[in-house]
Order: structure tokens, then C-alpha cells, then sequence
């Protein structure tokens, strides 16, 4: 059902080590210049290129990312030098995320497996591309933003379990009501793969590009207006609707409501943590007690 080398399984082991070592905790007054999510991600990097997961072509690419990134987080520059390095960082994160940027060779480890009675075929790749967008955005953009204290971690699953809960209750009865899915309980020998591949290479990658840059840009840009913040929500929650075009109009409708919930949980607790949990549970809930990814009949 599944087929990963041990390339792969290096290359992208790597590359979750890194993801996980963003919520580390840092002394401010240290004087490394090197953090361990960056050295990991360089190990990650170096991977890829050996085993071909990476182009040659592609380095340009990671280099004009990280260091638009790095700019746009950095207050030494100036304004005008930060809004032309965000929107460098906001189109080429879109191109990576969408894999329009050559170079990258992501490797397909589950090709149309039948998961659920009478559902679509389920494919999977392992994308390094937009993998990348979600390190390099939270690590430099959000360095000081991430929640590395336990009491950071209560104060924001407080405030986001109301509008988590009512997220996942909305687009579950949407989901029946356009009958997209059906409940069908399963334990599928995928789970833990599907665990680990979505919660560090879908869900980080989505929340930081939709809700990390779109969402939390527009608001800041638009702050001055009335509704503007709500207006940011919005506009993040149709764009990433819209990045969903290949499932039909029906998946384009569910993900736009998951995007107003989860851009709504991010503005509400400040914290991108919020989007990111609320995003992977209510994955995790339809994989595992519903139709996956979605019934044929829906999406013929």
C-alpha cells in the first residue's frame, strides 16, 4: 500500500526533526548564529540533493525564500525593504506550495489505494517544496510568535476548543448535507504514516502560507478599516478554498468554511498553533470515523 525508500524515509525524517525543532525553547540572549531548525534543515536539504529529491535548480529557489522570509521577519530593515521582501515571500511560498517552481523531485508513496467503500482512490506525495514554505515562514517570520511555554500551550487550547469544536461540527454536517462523505469508522494500516505526513507536511505547510502570511498580512494591512480584519479572514478563507479546485465545487465550498474556522481560531488566540490543531483534527476525525477522502459519487 505504501512505498517509501529509506532515502525518503532520511530525507523527510530530517525535515519533521527540523519542523519540530521551531518549538524549542530559545534564549534570547544567545549568540549562536545557527539554530537547531536550521542546521536540521540543511541536513534535510543536503538529503534531498543526494538522493535527488532536490534539484540543483531548486537550491535558487530555497535560498530567495529563506532570505525573503528572514528580511520580512527582521525589524533592522527598513518598511520598504520588508514589504518587497513579504511579497517575494508571499508569491514564491504560493508557486512552491502549488509545486510550479522546477527543481523538486517529490517522491509518491501512495498511489490510488481504496480506503472507504465506494470513496475516490487516495494518493500521496511527500512534498519537500511546500514543506519548506511552512519552515522557513514559521522559523523566521514567526520566531518570536510560537508558543514554547506550557502555559502559552493552556492559554491558547482554552480559547481555541469553542471554535475548534464548532469548526469540525459545522463542516461535518456540511459534508453530509452536500453528501460528501459518509460515517465509516476504520483503522486503517495508513494511520500513523497518515498521522505523521499530514500533521508536518499538510497542515503546518497550509496554516502558515494561508492564515501565517495571506491572512495575517491582509489584516495588518487593513487594520485601519472597519471590518478589515474580518475582511483578511475572508479573503485568506476563498484563496484557500480555491487551492482546493482539483476536488469539485463541493470541496471547493468545505474548504472555504474550514479556512473561516480556522482563520477565525488564529485571530482569535493570535497563536498560528491554533489554526494548525484545529486544521489536523478535524483531518485526523474524517480519515479515521468517515468516507476518505470523499465519495466517488460526490465528486463525479
Amino acid at each position: 500500500m505504501m512505498q517509501m525508500s529509506l532515502h525518503d524515509a532520511l530525507t523527510y525524517g530530517l525535515l519533521t526533526l527540523a519542523l519540530i525543532a521551531l518549538w524549542l525553547p530559545i534564549k534570547e540572549t544567545s549568540t549562536t548564529s545557527v539554530r537547531p531548525w536550521q542546521a536540521l534543515c540543511l541536513a534535510a536539504l543536503g538529503c534531498g540533493v543526494l538522493f535527488g529529491q532536490v534539484q540543483l535548480l531548486g537550491l535558487l529557489p530555497i535560498a530567495i525564500l529563506g532570505i525573503s522570509c528572514y528580511c520580512t521577519g527582521s525589524a533592522q530593515y527598513s518598511k520598504s525593504v520588508r514589504i518587497i521582501a513579504g511579497t517575494i515571500m508571499l508569491l514564491l511560498s504560493i508557486a512552491l506550495s502549488l509545486h510550479l517552481v522546477p527543481g523538486f523531485s517529490n517522491p509518491k508513496v501512495i498511489d490510488k489505494v481504496i480506503l472507504s467503500k465506494g470513496a475516490i482512490p487516495y494518493s500521496k506525495y511527500l512534498n519537500f517544496d511546500k514543506t519548506l514554505v511552512g519552515l522557513f515562514v514559521l522559523g523566521f517570520t514567526f520566531n518570536k510568535l510560537l508558543a514554547r511555554r506550557p502555559q502559552a500551550w493552556w492559554l491558547l487550547l482554552k480559547k481555541a476548543a469553542p471554535i475548534s469544536a464548532l469548526t469540525i461540527l459545522v463542516l461535518l454536517l456540511l459534508s453530509f448535507a452536500f453528501g460528501y462523505v459518509r460515517f465509516e469508522p476504520k483503522w486503517s494500516a495508513l494511520v500513523w504514516f497518515w498521522v505523521w505526513s499530514n500533521l508536518f507536511f499538510t497542515c503546518i505547510a497550509e496554516e502558515a502560507l494561508y492564515r501565517g502570511v495571506i491572512q495575517r498580512y491582509l489584516v495588518a494591512g487593513l487594520t485601519k478599516y472597519r471590518y478589515g480584519a474580518g475582511i483578511g479572514l475572508v479573503v485568506a478563507a476563498m484563496l484557500f478554498g480555491l487551492r482546493h479546485y482539483a476536488g469539485g465545487v463541493t470541496y471547493i465550498v468545505l474548504s472555504t468554511v474550514a479556512g473561516l474556522g480556522y482563520g477565525w481560531v488564529y485571530l482569535r488566540t493570535e497563536r498560528i498553533e491554533a489554526g494548525i490543531l484545529t486544521h489536523f483534527l478535524l483531518n485526523c476525525i474524517h480519515f479515521v470515523f468517515f468516507t476518505y477522502p470523499a465519495l466517488a459519487s460526490a465528486v463525479s
